[in-house]
């Protein structure tokens, strides 16, 4: 095995599979052998021909495509033999791939399935988009980059035919959650469709770098050794797979968030792309295509509504810039005491970019200074923030600078990581100059965590001096800081918060939640506010981790944080209290409410038990749950923990499964 897979066991692919894969070797092995043959440079036509030949349905499936309207050929194609003679050996194992895969997986199969038009539409895309940027950026085997695209979700597909959790079921489920679809696979189904489809590539025999390209079209691939071939075919997957997202066409019904690697931004240049020409592409092998697989694409207004809805929930992409460590700029110095302390006076970075802007703007005479930061969608940047003459302004906020047009100023600077005047003579600067109603510009880049995140601006809008030269190595001294300034505080907030909370589940830990406990009881009391709280017990969880594992039982632990952080209202307090209990403090809630809310935790972990039936069998997933409510006699919030507790364990005691509240007599649900 290549040692740059990270595949799932054979232990861990059953317990996520209701079945092996005894249904799939027909099309394990007429794809495989094809990929074989087809990357054979000794193989010849007949070769691939008696290949297509050995299944009498995918032979009958692609004359039918070669004789086409698509191909527009003179006379009509008989034999495959013919067939290959005409469209070369690439064009044929295009059209294997895809009448193979289609045939043999999308096609046959259950009847209670998620929606596989979807799944195809997305397929045919994600291939067609590929082939296209292969040949944009001069890949040396575009067919290649064809069958990685076409191939990348395969795990779905494996999922859907032999999953112990209904993938049907899980995408309604998933339709609720944020986050990459693909994290709540693993969270819920237990693998992610990226790592299933690479364990059964390998074991059919796919190529190294098609295993990675469907492995790693989800996540991060810096870390491998590969050459830059390879890589490249890597980002041109993963670019093609979110172009293919962002479009509308989605593998799977459902809007998710969506995330482009940095490693893409890095190894191909996307300003060098025409993407009207790669979407074009799309859109006519798409609609050629089609009717050879007898399926219906939906109509330009549902396609539109889909764009939309995907475009609502574009994740941010990262700029991928990627600077390496400054290199010390040469030239005059002068007194910049203030603006090299200013970042460092606070760990909020709202309070450290302003008192940066105001120390540049006294110590280098500037008229106005703002903040540049990359903004969706790809390759924008916005002002965040300006002073004006001592004043902070929205003057400038609604502006956007693009980075789609030829080298400029900008990107130089982004890219050398160094301070650059921009003067007009680039293209695109002029129309930015007279947006900011300016001659000169002073962009300097700040970093933190090694990474180009925003660039200083700054300029005499009033006075309409010159920029001096003789400034640049100072501002960049200051910028240093600035970025120093905002690690810091990223690294705070990272270190409180973990203090605050648990590991596991991210949720609060107990001191954070008691601390927060104390304050709202404190409000109750001098305010007359309601306040109640639940305990929550995960039902024989010993159980999960005895039968199932402790990384198992872990999972259905983080599995009930998600379910209570979706449910619970922004001003609740949700923590883990120790092993299997969690607590949630539920402000301004009278009982009613509190049993309201507690019922509804209740049946939706008892519906995602249902789900996971085959996940884990023989155990049902359920809560039991004790509620407390602040009443006249109650000194300290730990007697509300403590009666809350005591309710729990009735709940527990009558049968589990159940809510029971600790007032009015012992009242319970």
């Amino acid at each position: 095995m290549d040692n740059r897979l990270s595949l799932p066991s054979d232990s861990d692919i059953k317990k996520v599979l209701k079945r092996d894969d005894k249904e799939l070797p027909g099309f394990a092995q007429v794809m495989a052998k094809m990929l074989t043959v087809c990357n054979d440079p000794n193989a010849s036509i007949g070769d691939v021909a008696k290949l297509v030949e050995t299944d009498p349905g995918i032979s009958a499936k692609v004359l039918g495509i070669v004789n086409s309207s698509f191909f527009s050929l003179r006379s009509k194609v008989s034999a495959i033999s013919e067939a290959v003679l005409f469209l070369g050996i690439d064009e044929i194992k295009k059209i294997c791939f895809g009448v193979t895969f289609f045939e043999k997986m999308v096609k046959s199969g259950q009847k209670n399935q998620f929606d596989r038009t979807f799944f195809w539409r997305h397929c045919l895309c994600v291939a067609s988009l590929s082939q296209a940027i292969a040949n944009e950026i001069g890949y040396p085997s575009p067919e290649d980059a064809y069958t990685a695209g076409l191939l990348h979700d395969i795990g779905r597909i494996v999922l859907d035919r032999s999953g112990r959790v209904n993938y049907a079921d899980f995408c309604k489920k998933a339709a609720n959650r944020t986050g990459l679809l693909v994290e709540a696979e693993r969270d819920i189904i237990g693998i992610g469709h990226d790592d299933l489809g690479a364990y059964y590539g390998h074991r059919w025999g796919f190529p190294p770098k098609l295993c990675l390209a469907i492995q790693y079209h989800h996540r991060r691939f810096n870390h491998l050794d590969l050459c830059k071939e390879d890589l490249q075919f890597l980002c041109i997957v993963c670019l093609a797979d979110f172009l293919s997202w962002t479009q509308g066409m989605g593998s799977v019904n459902v809007i998710s968030q969506l995330a482009l690697q940095p490693e893409v931004e890095k190894n191909i240049r996307l300003d060098r792309i025409n993407f009207e020409a790669v979407i074009q592409k799309m859109d006519e092998e798409i609609e050629n295509t089609a009717e050879f697989y007898e399926f219906k694409f939906p109509s330009s207004d549902q396609y539109r509504a889909s764009l939309l809805k995907a475009n609502l929930k574009l994740s941010s992409i990262n700029s991928g810039f990627f600077p390496q460590k400054e290199k010390d700029i040469h030239g005059e110095k002068r007194s910049v005491t203030t603006s090299i302390t200013a970042p460092h006076s606070s760990l909020e970075p709202p309070k450290i970019l302003s008192a940066t802007l105001k120390a540049i703007c006294q110590d280098f005479g500037f008229d106005r200074v703002y903040i540049l930061r990359a903004a969706p969608p790809l390759r924008r940047l916005q002002v965040t923030k300006c002073l004006k003459q001592g004043s902070f302004s929205d003057q400038l906020t609604s502006y956007y600078i693009s980075m789609d047009n030829a080298d400029n100023g900008f990107l130089q600077s982004l890219r050398n990581k160094k301070p650059v005047v921009i003067n007009g003579t680039l293209p695109g600067e002029k129309e930015v100059l007279e947006r900011f109603s300016v001659s000169q510009m002073l962009v300097v880049p700040f970093c933190s965590h090694d990474k180009v995140i925003g660039l200083l601006g700054m300029d005499h809008a009033i006075s309409g001096k010159k920029i001096e030269p003789g400034l640049f190595s100072s501002i960049a001294i200051v910028a240093n800081e600035l970025g120093l300034a905002l690690e810091n505080a990223s690294t705070y907030k990272k270190a409180k918060s973990a203090s605050l909370h648990d590991g596991l589940t991210g949720l609060l830990n107990r001191m954070a939640v008691d601390k927060l406990l104390k304050k709202s009881f404190v409000k109750a009391v001098n305010k007359n506010i309601a306040l109640s709280v639940a305990m929550i017990d995960v039902d024989h969880f010993k159980k999960f981790n005895d039968m199932f594992g402790h990384q198992e039982g872990d999972n259905v632990l983080r599995l009930i944080a998600n379910t209570l952080k979706k449910i619970s209202r922004p001003t609740d307090h949700v923590g883990r209290y120790g092993g299997e209990e969690f607590i949630v403090v539920l402000n301004d809630t009278v009982p009613a409410q509190a049993v309201v809310y507690a019922e509804r935790i209740r049946k939706e972990i008892e519906h995602l038990g249902h789900l996971l039936s085959d996940r884990f069998p023989g155990l049902g997933l359920t809560v039991s749950i004790g509620i407390s409510c602040f009443e006249k006699g109650i000194k300290n919030h730990d007697t509300l923990v403590s009666k809350a507790d005591k309710a729990l364990y009735k709940a527990k005691d009558a049968g589990r499964n159940r809510v029971v509240s600790a007032w009015n007599d012992g009242y319970d649900l």
